[in-house]
């Protein structure tokens, strides 16, 4: 492209500076006007800037980080990009004094366009600024397909690129290999970042492989390439992450703690990761860490999109089981409450979030003696409950929903729990969401989770045809641990724990355990395939029961 076309292409930008500085701003509005943009907007402030873009389409955007109270850059970049206010043919530039290695790693993480150090000079911002608008150009077929939500239009635009354009193409096989795996097809771009030219082994593309492997469940190539990523980056954070994911679907939670915990000392101020590494040490136990991640979480996504009605509840929960344990109970208890109420008053409006508000109070109350009051919370919890019409579910997420579900279920209410996740997996198309939601069911409904408890059960069915009772009962336990609520399960630990007794007395904590699967399991209506299954062993049961008192 020309100089006089550069001009012209300037011409036709309308800009959009934001800073909480005056002389910055009118600064960098002179350089923008010297580079020859005619349309030049600022904002001193993030809810500025947001206001100006709902009544403008903005091309160019140059923002600072720090940005005072309220938003920072990065906080900007997300929310202009959530609300579909800054579009994938937009140019978005940070610009920021900060030095420290964590605020520079958490602004790329959203991958700005580009990402300049204070002061800036007209010298040194013409050429990166030409640059990039140079590669936005070569793109933009790519990015408009993208901006109308087109996946296989972006896809076909990509790969018609690769055929003409060779001075861009590690940046077209970056964005046709997320793509691809935005669409599920892993193998197709594990081909794309293997392949893909480059003169060096580029960080985009190992971190790539790895997604695909990890799509593909290829965990230890997975983990051995991100293994190896750490080593000659150890700055990466996406590679942790992605290592927390591998070692979580090995079932390895200490280990995924340990990777996420390693990203957070990179990079804190993240409330998805913080979010994350919450949700893991639930896993472990390591309820402390878990209610500090849920802390960071609720303090990093204020004033952002990313800030949500569950990181409060989880907060609030992460608190309410650390009690028992706790050096200063009392301090906890009313952090907790004083967290219930900042959840009430930004979104007490949303059902879901105020049963699950309720629940952990009844929880608190209970913890403190206050039984009435702990009886009262969880009667509110289930009155509103009944007062839920579930078309709510599609403004909630998915996590609150089935967290929400599992506290009921963990009360006995595995009717009303259910309700909720059956609702949620009719209105979600996600696999992995559809398997975690069978998880909780006592009867899987979708194929993948019909599929997957299958494959988990058939180990102990094995065990139980061969009369190894102790081994199937064992098996059963393990696999009930993933999916607690399956009558077919429960009823495979029954029965093999009763024909164990067969030959060897069941102790009381074994018929407890017998107890426990009979109450998950709950009535079996008439007509359900597992009714007469279901009054034999309950009959086997109560027979031990009584001859044991």
């Amino acid at each position: 492209m020309k100089q006089i076309d550069i001009i012209k292409t300037y011409s036709q930008k309308r800009c959009l500076i934001v800073d909480d500085n005056p002389d910055v701003r009118t600064s960098l509005k002179r350089i923008l006007v010297d580079f020859g943009c005619n349309d030049v907007d600022t904002a001193g402030h993030g809810d500025e800037a947001i206001e100006l873009s709902e009544r403008h389409h903005y091309d160019i955007v140059l923002a600072d980080y720090n940005l005072g109270n309220g938003k920072n850059g990065q906080q900007l970049l997300e929310e202009l990009r959530y609300q579909s206010l800054l579009k994938n043919t937009s140019i978005y530039i940070m610009i920021t004094a900060e030095s420290a290695v964590q605020h520079v790693i958490h602004a790329l993480q959203f991958q700005p366009d580009d990402y300049l150090h204070k002061p800036i000079q007209k010298e040194s911002l013409r050429p990166r600024l030409d640059a990039i608008l140079l590669k936005n150009e070569a793109l933009i077929e790519v990015k408009e397909a993208l901006d109308q939500r087109q996946l296989n239009s972006a896809v076909k635009a990509c790969r018609k690129l690769l055929e003409k354009d060779s001075k861009h193409h590690n940046d077209v096989n970056k964005m046709l290999g997320e793509l691809l795996c935005q669409q599920g097809l892993f193998e197709q771009a594990l081909k794309i970042y293997s392949h893909a030219p480059t003169n060096k082994v580029a960080l985009w593309k190992q971190l790539g492989q790895a997604k695909s492997y990890i799509g593909l469940e290829k965990y230890d190539q997975a983990k051995q390439l991100l293994l190896q990523i750490i080593e000659d980056n150890q700055y990466c954070v996406d590679a942790y992450d992605l290592l927390a994911q591998v070692y979580e679907a090995n079932k390895k939670y200490g280990q995924a703690q340990e990777a996420l915990a390693t990203a957070i000392k990179i990079s804190p101020i993240s409330a998805p990761r913080q979010r994350e590494m919450g949700r893991v040490c639930l896993h472990t136990g390591d309820n402390n860490v878990a209610a500090h991640a849920y802390r960071a979480a609720v303090k990093y996504s204020k004033n952002s999109c990313q800030e949500m009605p569950e990181d409060y509840t989880n907060l609030a929960h992460a608190l309410s089981i650390t009690l028992p344990k706790a050096s200063d109970p009392q301090a906890m208890i009313s952090e907790a409450f004083d967290t219930l109420r900042q959840l009430e008053k930004k979104y007490g409006k949303q059902l879901i979030a105020k049963v699950r508000r309720l629940l952990i109070e009844a929880d608190l109350h209970r913890f403190t003696g206050k039984q009435q009051q702990a009886e009262q919370a969880d009667e509110a919890a289930l009155q509103a409950f009944e007062n839920i019409k579930f078309s709510v579910v599609d403004n909630t997420s998915a996590q609150l929903s089935i967290n929400c579900a599992k506290a009921l279920m963990e009360r006995g209410r595995y009717d009303e729990g259910e309700r909720l996740l059956q609702e949620l997996a009719q209105r979600n198309n996600n696999p992995r969401l559809a398997i975690n939601i069978d998880k909780l069911l006592r009867e899987p409904i979708t194929k993948e989770g019909i599929a997957y408890a299958a494959k988990l059960n058939k180990q102990g069915i094995n065990f139980h045809k061969k009369n190894q009772f102790d081994k199937a009962v064992a098996s059963f336990q393990q696999v009930l641990d993933e999916l607690p609520n399956h009558i077919g399960l429960n009823l495979n630990l029954i029965q093999s724990s009763i024909s164990k007794s067969n030959d060897v007395p069941l102790n009381s904590k074994e018929l407890s355990l017998i107890g426990s699967s009979f109450q998950r399991i709950g009535e079996i209506p008439e007509g359900s395939p597992y009714k007469q299954r279901y009054d034999y062993l309950i009959k086997r049961y109560q027979k031990l029961a009584q001859s044991k008192a």
